[in-house]
């Protein structure tokens, strides 16, 4: 019987070899479909990523987009305001110097100097006007530093209350001045604080009525100190209480023309408070408006570590 001729050995290697790529094919696909999976899943991951990415800042661009529409409409209803609280003085001082250059108009001295005062009264509203609004753009922008230091709030008082004294006395109007011995000294501005507490007292008296009082409170709370202007005047009416604080706004329009203040008086006393990282509000009812303010112990930063005595 003839044997079969013996298969050299790279024959038997090539017959073994020629049954491996199946098998070496399906891990190859199994393991490239592995990292296909994972390139996918971490394409997907990514793309979520993206997705979140793109959503906040859609979010943080249409919330930009509205604080820049909401400084729009305030400044606009700003330039409003301003040009309304000029226009009324501007006028009646154009009137009132036509008439003065009208040559064929002979006027009674009495009336011409009248004429004259007004005028006068008038140039004194727009500087007062013109002055405090750059006093508020400087005190809303943070442009400058405060000038703190330790002062007494009494002293701080007394001031504002020698300031109207005669006011006061002429009208019978009682001050009640209340200060306790935790609550007198601070580390604030002094100037700063006292030009609020003049801004509220002035308020305060020109709502008074004869006969009527006044208190300048301050007390400690925890750590802070608390300063409370309070009138028995007529009050404030609910719906006009939110808008007080706000430019030129004045609860009694039938008084807007005649008032002496410039419309700021109160906006500029809630920016001050706020630069010494305090608040302030109001509470009113007939016969009784409080503004309180509160202010930390320290509110900001003292130049000097010895009181001023101010």
């Amino acid at each position: 019987m003839e044997r079969p001729w013996p298969r050299s050995r790279a024959g038997a290697d090539a017959d073994n070899g020629s049954m491996v790529p199946p098998a070496a094919v399906a891990v190859l696909l199994v393991v490239a479909a592995m990292a296909i999976a994972v390139a996918l899943a971490l394409v997907r991951s990514r793309v979520r990523a993206l997705e979140s990415a793109f959503v906040g800042v859609h979010l943080d661009l249409a919330s930009r987009e509205e604080a820049l529409r909401a400084a729009d409409r305030s400044r606009r209803q700003m330039l409003a305001d301003v040009s309304h609280e000029l226009k009324t003085p501007l006028t009646a001082l154009r009137g009132f110097l036509e008439t003065l250059h009208l040559s064929d108009l002979e006027l009674d001295p009495q009336i011409r100097e009248r004429y004259f005062h007004t005028i006068e009264r008038e140039t004194v509203r727009l500087d007062r006007i013109v002055d405090d609004l750059l006093d508020l753009a400087r005190l809303e922008g943070r442009i400058g530093a405060l000038n703190a230091r330790l002062f007494a709030v009494e002293r701080v008082f007394q001031h504002v209350m020698l300031r109207h004294e005669h006011e006061t006395r002429m009208r019978e109007i009682e001050v009640d001045v209340s200060v306790e011995e935790e609550a007198d000294q601070i580390v604030a501005d002094p100037d700063r604080i006292e030009q609020v507490v003049e801004n509220l007292f002035a308020n305060a008296l020109r709502y008074t009525p004869a006969g009527g009082h006044i208190e300048l409170r301050a007390k400690g709370e925890g750590n802070a100190v608390v300063l409370s202007v309070v009138d028995s005047g007529q009050g404030i009416a609910a719906d006009h209480v939110p808008f007080v604080f706000d430019r030129f706004y004045k609860a009694d329009p039938s008084r807007k023309r005649n008032a002496p203040g410039s419309g700021l008086g109160l906006s500029i006393a809630k920016a001050i408070v706020e630069r010494h990282h305090g608040s302030i509000g109001v509470t009113s009812a007939p016969g009784r408006t409080a503004f309180t303010i509160v202010l930390p112990h320290q509110s900001a930063e003292p130049h000097h570590s010895t009181s001023t005595n101010l």
